[in-house]
């Protein structure tokens, strides 16, 4: 059996286009030996290394977004409504025990699978790759998407998202695994002639940086497969639309299963 080792990029509401991807290893049969993900990416990535499958995650997010009894749809029917000012006075640390489902564990060294967190350092300048430790706090570090949710303060440093550095965590993967990366941010050029509003132009053009970056990445080290699920046009904080952006990102479970088999064969 090949190993295969998993990267997950952030990218906000579109990253739950990751799913359908890990519904597609799960119709495999194969379980990554290790997994690193960079904010959305983290936190999908931290549930299936604690064991979920992709339809439990699947299951999980659609409960937790679709339902009006719940506190994530609130929050982000709130951010829509009222504004981003709602999300501003949040901690990441409560964005993440809103989002992460029930059985995933405390600590790094719990999981069922080798997890690392990337985030960042904001007055170091540098990526950061957590591995060890209180998973939780991690996570919220990875997720503090700059102007929208507050900085995290881990070990005495002052972390951001983990995209401003590294949206696609490929160089974290050990080396000799099958690398299987899923892109869900970077998007083609528009040609569309809308002025967007504050929000919308920040996240845009970190993602326009972002997108920048991961290119040069890519060319230094491109993964054995490449998976883009086509939901990249979603918007950062678009979680209250999960079922569109499922649906969206359903051509990559098929995807996923056809590229696995090929780079496969072409290893044998």
């Amino acid at each position: 059996m090949t190993d295969i080792a998993l990267a997950l990029s952030g990218g906000g509401a579109a990253g739950l286009g990751h799913i359908p991807v890990l519904e597609g290893l799960d119709a495999l049969g194969m379980k990554p030996v290790a997994i690193a993900g960079t904010s959305i990416g983290a936190l999908i990535g931290a549930a299936y290394a604690a064991g979920l499958t992709g339809a439990q995650i699947r299951a999980h997010v659609l409960e937790l977004l679709t339902s009006p009894s719940r506190a994530a749809r609130r929050l982000w029917e709130e951010a829509r409504s009222n504004g981003i000012g709602k999300l501003l006075s949040l901690e990441a640390e409560t964005v993440v025990s809103i989002a992460l489902p029930p059985g995933v564990p405390e600590r790094f060294e719990d999981l069922e699978i080798p997890l690392k967190v990337i985030a960042t350092d904001f007055h170091g300048r540098a990526e950061r790759r957590i591995s060890r430790g209180n998973l939780r706090a991690a996570l919220a570090a990875s997720i503090a998407i700059p102007g929208v949710v507050r900085p995290v303060v881990l070990d005495g440093r002052v972390m951001v998202d983990g995209g401003v550095t590294n949206n696609l965590p490929v160089e974290a993967l050990p080396d000799g695994a099958l690398t299987v990366a899923v892109d869900v941010a970077s998007e083609p050029p528009s040609e569309s002639t809308d002025i967007p509003n504050g929000l919308a132009l920040s996240l845009g053009a970190l993602r326009i940086m972002m997108q920048e970056l991961l290119e040069v990445r890519l060319s230094r080290r491109p993964p054995d497969v490449l998976i883009r699920p086509p939901c990249s046009r979603f918007m950062a904080l678009e979680f209250y639309r999960a079922a569109e952006i499922l649906s969206a990102a359903e051509p990559a479970r098929e995807e996923t299963q056809t590229a696995i088999r090929r780079a496969i064969a072409m290893r044998a």
